[in-house]
């Protein structure tokens, strides 16, 4: 998507082989904005994955995002938008946790986790020294 590609954009408008214009470069949300107002689209963010979705034509979501002016969502987050981003990143930690917690228990064999048997270390042992 083009909020992770640039930071400004330019916006041409006009008629195909005929005449056309552009806008200086302008801010990502101010520009798609324009740009999208001109196509008569709207974007959402989709609350599972975050991607970026086309509205359908005079839905409700349509109509109020066309109603505010926004016609690009780009980090306005929704409620349901926090909460499934919270229960991901919950998810996620809870993942880790546990892969942490069986790394720290020594689950990997004693290896190192890279397959191969450490050396004993040089010098005497406890049993030696005495």
């Amino acid at each position: 998507m083009a909020t992770y590609l640039a930071d400004k954009v330019i916006v041409f408008d006009g008629e195909p082989a005929k005449k056309a214009w552009c806008t200086a470069p302008e801010g990502l949300v101010s520009g798609m904005n324009k740009f999208l107002k001109m196509m008569d689209i709207t974007f959402r963010r989709d609350p599972v994955n975050f991607r970026p979705r086309i509205n359908k034509l005079n839905s409700q979501k349509d109509q109020e995002q066309k109603a505010s002016g926004n016609y690009f969502l780009a980090d306005a987050e929704t409620e349901e938008e926090k909460k499934a981003k919270a229960i991901l990143r919950a998810a996620r930690e809870g993942k880790e946790g546990k892969e942490d917690k069986e790394d720290k228990e020594g689950k990997d064999g004693g290896d190192g986790g890279d397959g191969e048997k450490k050396a004993p270390k040089k010098g005497k042992s406890k049993k030696q020294k005495e």
